[in-house]
């Protein structure tokens, strides 16, 4: 395999999702690494852990394209038991997607609304700016064919890989106007409420605000905060093996929530 460079990854990831639309708190892009790095296998991953990292080292991969940023706020040492510290000693270039990926179309955001069949879908909430034929923006909001709330726990449940979701709010209804956002999107359950959706599909959302939703008879479907966004990854290897052939992409077994139901 004679491999690329981390640069020419970058030039895919930034088609695909541009890091100007991360949100401004966010730490996206290269995080670890040297652009003129040669790259010739990469593994992709939601979070980068401990043991994620020590599964791409026994892959031999060159680079991890990780969701979350495995760095965020200042960090003023590197030393032995972080990510970060592993990623540097063995050469490996460390990329983040984030926010970026959710605002992105075709991205976090519609794939979750793909697995729904979202129709006549526009972003819950769009860029300041951003005119009403922007793709652009955190989350989706549509219509499904009307179905039972049931039903539409059973797609999300399938199409995950999950054998259960919470839910608040009504269960008996007859569900039509959706919104999706992937993550945890609590600020955005008001543009939900205003939407006057049927249903809210989100990773997590906080314990005051599923009460907020309820009481205004809004049904919230939550997966688990990363269960809403690992469907995105195969969607992300797809792109950089038909753009970078030379390049072996994997996505990382050992990425997994951190929350399981017992």
């Amino acid at each position: 395999m004679t491999g690329t460079t981390m640069a020419a990854l970058m030039a895919v990831a930034e088609k695909m999702a541009p890091l100007k639309d991360a949100e401004s708190w966010d730490n996206v892009g290269l995080l670890v690494g040297d652009p003129d790095q040669i790259i010739r296998r990469v593994l992709l991953t939601i979070d980068h852990t401990p043991v994620v990292q020590r599964e791409a080292e026994a892959l031999h991969c060159d680079a991890v394209v990780a969701y979350h940023p495995p760095l965020f706020s200042a960090v003023k040492r590197i030393t032995a038991g972080t990510v970060y510290f592993d990623a540097l000693r063995k050469g490996m270039a460390v990329y983040c997607f984030h926010t970026a990926l959710d605002v992105a179309p075709g991205g976090t955001n519609d794939v979750l609304a793909d697995v729904l069949d979202l129709k006549h879908r526009v972003p819950l909430r769009r860029p300041a700016g951003a005119d009403l034929q922007d793709p652009r923006g955190m989350g989706r909001l549509g219509d499904v064919t009307p179905q039972t709330l049931e039903t539409l726990a059973g797609t999300l449940k399938a199409a995950l890989g999950l054998s259960a979701l919470l839910v608040a709010g009504p269960t008996a209804r007859t569900v039509q106007r959706v919104a999706v956002c992937a993550g945890s999107c609590g600020e955005f359950l008001d543009d939900a409420l205003k939407a006057n959706v049927d249903v809210f599909v989100t990773g997590e959302l906080r314990h005051h605000d599923a009460l907020k939703a309820a009481t205004r008879g809004l049904t919230v479907v939550a997966t688990l905060h990363s269960n809403s966004e690992r469907l995105v990854l195969p969607r992300v290897r797809d792109r950089l093996m038909v753009e970078l052939p030379a390049l072996e992409v994997l996505l990382a077994r050992e990425d997994r929530d951190p929350f399981v139901v017992v």
